[in-house]
């Protein structure tokens, strides 16, 4: 079994329920999960860019967004982690396009294996071109589990 599973999440109830799934693969307490979350520039809210520029709030909104929103998702997403049994586990941040952004940190950290959603909070552009599940199946250099 892998010594490191990565589990995007991005606050939708299947990133949930992939972390439930890591858990149930982490036997022993042996294998590390690492939590990310991907920030998209299109995922910053109107009324967030607004906030940050009436309160002078230095820094570009990949930074506001990881400090109002990332970390809160990351933070339910350990709950639910240890609630769940995980005694090891890693966050971290990325910025871009979430596919490449996954797959990445997979090569990046010698993720093992991959549990993620096969929809999240994301667009509905992902209709029209692929969800961010199937393209990281094609792309990843593990092995891709996808929960429904």
């Amino acid at each position: 079994m892998s010594k490191k599973i990565l589990v995007p999440i991005d606050g939708s109830e299947q990133a949930f329920k992939a972390i439930d799934i890591a858990a149930e693969l982490a036997y022993n307490g042996s294998t590390e999960v690492v939590l990310l979350n991907v920030v998209g520039r299109e995922q910053l809210p109107e009324a967030i860019r607004r906030f940050a520029s009436v309160e002078h709030i230095d820094g570009p909104p990949e930074w506001q967004y990881e400090q109002l929103v990332a970390a809160g998702v990351l933070k339910a997403g350990q709950q639910r982690a240890r609630s769940k049994g995980i005694q090891s586990i890693d966050t971290r941040v990325r910025h871009g396009d979430p596919a490449k952004a996954i797959v990445e940190a997979a090569s990046d950290q010698s993720i093992g294996m991959i549990v993620m959603g096969n929809r999240g909070l994301g667009s509905v552009k992902g209709l029209a071109f692929g969800s961010v599940s199937q393209k990281v199946s094609h792309l990843a250099p593990c092995s891709v589990i996808t929960v429904t």
